[in-house]
């Protein structure tokens, strides 16, 4: 069974990161919070999650995929946490899937691990790349070899569906679509 990390930081964005969880337990995967500090984590709307582990319990060898939600400034607390960055790096070494949504493929790129192209939030792509190098406007969700990124909480569900797609494959996929009534 595949096991996926949604790491969330305080100032995450709720609907994509609960959307995330949500679909990829429906879809038959291991999904766990991980708590960037702590396992109270509040979210950028003050909706209050409880993480499963904290990032330093995390034995990130068991984990397949990491999913980092947007929202500020939780974006901005897991892209200043050097911890992270390593695990991030060790990730993209062994070719794991990590999946950034909204502010957070400015994560990836301060970890090193952004690929030639992304999707952000609209107006943000600055913020991930100073010369918004690579920035795909005409895309909602994107893969770039083991890196997806998404532009944000409109496409939420979208996003997590593609992250199931790519970790479990076409018939989960589509069984979790149809089950959703997803169009």
């Amino acid at each position: 069974m595949k096991k996926v990390a949604v790491i969330l930081a305080d100032g995450f964005e709720e609907i994509e990161a609960l959307t995330s969880v949500d679909v990829l337990r429906r879809a038959g995967a291991i999904a766990s919070i991980v708590g960037l500090n702590d396992v109270n984590i509040k979210g950028c709307h003050n909706i209050c999650v409880k993480a499963d582990v904290t990032l330093r319990e995390m034995k990130e060898l068991d984990y397949d995929a990491i999913v980092l939600p947007g929202g500020l400034p939780g974006a901005s607390n897991l892209a200043n946490d050097t911890r992270l960055k390593a695990i991030l790096q060790n990730f993209d070494k062994s070719n794991k899937l990590i999946c950034a949504i909204c502010a957070a493929p400015m994560v990836l790129e301060s970890a090193g691990v952004l690929k030639d192209h992304f999707v952000c939030y609209p107006g943000f792509e600055e913020n991930v790349r100073s010369d918004k190098r690579g920035y795909d406007n005409g895309k909602s969700v994107l893969r770039d070899q083991n890196i997806i990124t998404a532009k944000g909480p409109a496409f939420s569900m979208e996003f997590a569906l593609f992250i199931v797609k790519n970790l479990l494959g076409d018939e989960a996929y589509l069984k979790a679509k149809n089950d959703l009534l997803y169009k």
